[in-house]
């Protein structure tokens, strides 16, 4: 009896309040991944230009790094506002928030922590602390969307998408060891 009374909570009465409700999650989700978009973009145009934490970065290495940071965040957008296929979607997005998540919080942590503090450049170290804050809580806040969002969507993750997404993440990985060399 239990069961049944709990499975029904979860059942709306109308499909037309479903709809509403994937909209409305939709469109958060959407709002999360151009937030955490732009976070991560204003790492390698703004923030890699303290030198202090980074050192020297050229301006087209940082270019290209936003450019396939965005490339990566537009192909989430993409197949969610083309729906495709939702639960495709719904699997790249998670798979791309908690890389994404995951990356920043390495990248504030390994820049962070062996930083040599001074009070003569604390303008720039309030800016690449704020910044690497910001990145990660907007990463965060997009994992949590796409979850929510998945999980109205349906239940299950869909693999496929959620594969595609972690060979993005490898890619993007893969371009900066490259990079780097």
């Amino acid at each position: 009896m239990e069961l049944s009374a709990a499975v029904s909570a979860n059942v709306s009465a109308s499909p037309a309040q479903d709809a509403a409700n994937i909209r409305l999650r939709r469109h958060i989700l959407c709002t999360a991944l151009w937030i955490a978009a732009l976070a991560n973009v204003l790492i390698p145009t703004v923030l890699f230009s303290v030198t202090q934490f980074f050192g020297p970065a050229d301006a087209r290495y940082r270019a290209l790094v936003a450019a396939v940071l965005v490339g990566e965040y537009a192909i989430a957008f993409l197949l969610i506002l083309l729906h495709a296929n939702v639960g495709f979607a719904a699997g790249y997005t998670a798979a791309t928030a908690a890389t994404a998540a995951v990356g920043s919080s390495v990248l504030s942590y390994i820049t962070l922590t062996p930083a040599r503090w001074s009070s003569s450049a604390l303008p720039g170290e309030i800016l690449v602390v704020g910044g690497l804050a910001f990145a990660v809580l907007s990463n965060l806040a997009f994992l949590v969307a796409s979850i929510r969002y998945g999980r109205a969507i349906h239940p299950r993750l869909h693999l496929g998408g959620f594969f595609l997404g972690i060979g993005a993440f490898l890619a993007v990985v893969a371009l900066y060891f490259h990079s780097f060399r």
